[in-house]
């Protein structure tokens, strides 16, 4: 099972099919999706089987968080989730882990990215047990390569993205790691 974690300015917790409306609001802001959903709105159903493929995820540790701020607000969406197929070829990582960050455009700039993707790491390295993680980001997409960078993933890499290029990132912790 998935953790409540602890960030500076609020917390990461198990997403809930609750969340469903305040993830899609998420999803379908045009800032957020323009790179994270290659600017496509995703259907409602959609949202809803990424939220049960979380619960699914669950018990190997894995899935979705929302990212809540120290007041109960809802400022994002984070997760650890094994690389899509569709990246896992283009980039050569199947069966790699990569975490996942959404802010809300309100919340940009508050270091809740920052603080979501370290409590990740440190929960893919010091409680799962994971020796690397991977991330692709879109090159256009500068302030998440940004973020990578300053977290400590370094660049691995480039592939073919289905919407822009993607710059590839590795953080390892000791040797690989795989979605087993």
């Amino acid at each position: 099972m998935k953790p409540c974690l602890s960030l500076p300015e609020g917390r990461l917790r198990p997403t809930e099919p609750g969340d469903l409306n305040a993830v899609l609001a998420l999803l379908h802001d045009p800032d957020v999706r323009r790179f994270l959903c290659d600017d496509i709105m995703l259907p409602r159903a959609t949202v809803a089987d990424m939220l049960a493929r979380s619960d699914t995820l669950a018990a190997r540790g894995l899935g979705l968080w929302v990212i809540e701020t120290s007041r109960g607000s809802v400022a994002g969406l984070a997760g650890l989730e094994p690389v899509s197929a569709e990246i896992a070829v283009a980039a050569d990582m199947a069966g790699k882990i990569e975490p996942l960050i959404a802010i809300d455009p309100a919340y940009w700039g508050r270091g809740l990215a920052r603080g979501a993707l370290e409590a990740l790491i440190d929960y893919a390295r010091d409680t799962l047990g994971l020796t690397e993680l991977v991330a692709s980001v879109d090159v256009p997409n500068h302030r998440s390569r940004q973020l990578m960078q300053r977290c400590g993933f370094t660049d691995h890499g480039r592939a073919t993205g289905p919407a822009h290029g993607l710059v590839l990132y590795r953080m390892a912790f000791g040797g690989p790691a795989t979605a087993e």
